[in-house]
């Protein structure tokens, strides 16, 4: 079994040679395709390539922001990819918990779609003594040592799919019949804010794809970096030992109804979703 990742990428330059490093633990190839960085992060991302084999560089496209864009990357690389291998929708920003590997490894051969529970890290007022120094400056590249420390953990996304030879992605944010859903989810650690230069940074770049016509980024509305500072007493402070508090209440229903997962079942086994 191998896991390919599909890593759409635009102006993570602070971030991404650490999480590429951290998820090529466990990712046997990722590719990285950028969507038009003006930071230096594809630069980094080639640099980073040239030492480590697991990162392979698609290129760089300048279309208006979408999830349908990592079709390109599917459908460019699915050749090399076996009956049984993983795909990851895989973002600069995330770094995963546990070992994903073992977890795909022993799902049964009908679950084709796993999810990922978001630990959430947010910037909040105990971390405003180290960054007002940086307010005015370029994001600084972060390591273990100074990313967020306080989560929240209630959302989660499906983010792993399993390669079958008929499987279509002609469009859209998934490819056509992508399968039945895996009860267990994942875990994953998602760092969207980091610095004040990197906050300035995000927010100029989803308010771009809103002007092109992407939707789905409100939080790009706000005024400054200082607008998403949280108060820690609302959050859990993460101790370093990969034990999170998940908000199981506030978790999105990830399966189907029983009728669709029986459907899904039925059509897949008999070959009519291939």
């Amino acid at each position: 079994m191998k896991i390919h990742g599909l890593c759409l990428i635009k102006n993570e330059a602070d971030i991404v040679g650490y999480s590429l490093l951290e998820n090529a633990r466990w990712c046997d190839f990722i590719y990285v395709y950028d969507n038009g960085s003006t930071d230096g992060t594809m630069e980094r991302v080639n640099e980073l390539a040239k030492r480590c084999p697991q990162i392979i560089p698609f290129g760089t496209c300048t279309k208006p922001f979408s999830d349908s864009l990592r079709a390109d990357v599917f459908n460019h690389f699915k050749s090399r990819v076996a009956p049984g291998d993983w795909w990851c929708r895989l973002d600069a920003d995330e770094i995963y918990v546990g070992d994903v590997r073992a977890f795909l490894d022993r799902l049964p051969r009908h679950l084709h779609v796993v999810w990922s529970i978001y630990i959430q890290f947010y910037l909040t007022e105990l971390d405003l003594p180290r960054l007002e120094p940086f307010s005015e400056q370029p994001a600084f590249d972060v390591n273990r040592d100074n990313l967020p420390r306080y989560y929240r953990a209630d959302y989660a996304e499906p983010k792993f799919f399993r390669h079958r030879p008929g499987l279509r992605w002609n469009g859209g944010s998934w490819p056509d019949h992508v399968g039945l859903v895996a009860p267990d989810m994942l875990r994953h650690r998602h760092y969207q804010y980091r610095s004040p230069g990197q906050i300035e940074m995000r927010l100029r770049t989803r308010r771009e794809a809103a002007a092109q016509g992407w939707a789905h980024f409100p939080h790009s509305l706000t005024h400054g970096w200082r607008d998403k500072i949280e108060r820690s007493e609302k959050l859990h402070l993460d101790t370093g030992d990969d034990r999170y508090v998940i908000e199981d209440t506030g978790l999105p229903r990830h399966l189907e109804s029983g009728w669709h997962r029986a459907v899904k079942r039925c059509m897949h086994g008999l070959g009519v979703w291939p």
